[in-house]
């Protein structure tokens, strides 16, 4: 999978996204979720991982001081863990 690109959406390719994600996150999440059954399935979860982080700290820049910050990064943090999770026990149940 590492040297052949042909079935990954343009979009998708490694430089590409991420330039996308470094420059705009939400935008980089949308192009994940807009492509997901595009995506070959050992590159989804890290794409997705990566695309809600840099979202966060896209969208942390616009919120105000306080609660409202601590509230988000506690439920983002939870999902990406439950999300990272759940990807390595199915690439490991697929081992067996």
């Amino acid at each position: 999978m590492r040297g052949d690109q042909s079935n990954v959406p343009f979009l998708m390719r490694p430089v590409l996204f991420f330039i996308l994600f470094a420059l705009c996150g939400p935008l980089a999440l949308a192009l994940v979720v807009i492509y997901w059954r595009d995506l070959p399935e050992d590159i989804r979860g890290p794409h997705l991982i990566i695309a809600i982080i840099f979202s966060l700290f896209f969208i942390v820049k616009m919120l105000l001081d306080g609660l409202p910050q601590i509230i988000l990064f506690s439920l983002a943090y939870t999902f990406v863990l439950f999300l990272t999770y759940s990807i390595l026990v199915r690439k490991r149940d697929k081992k067996n």
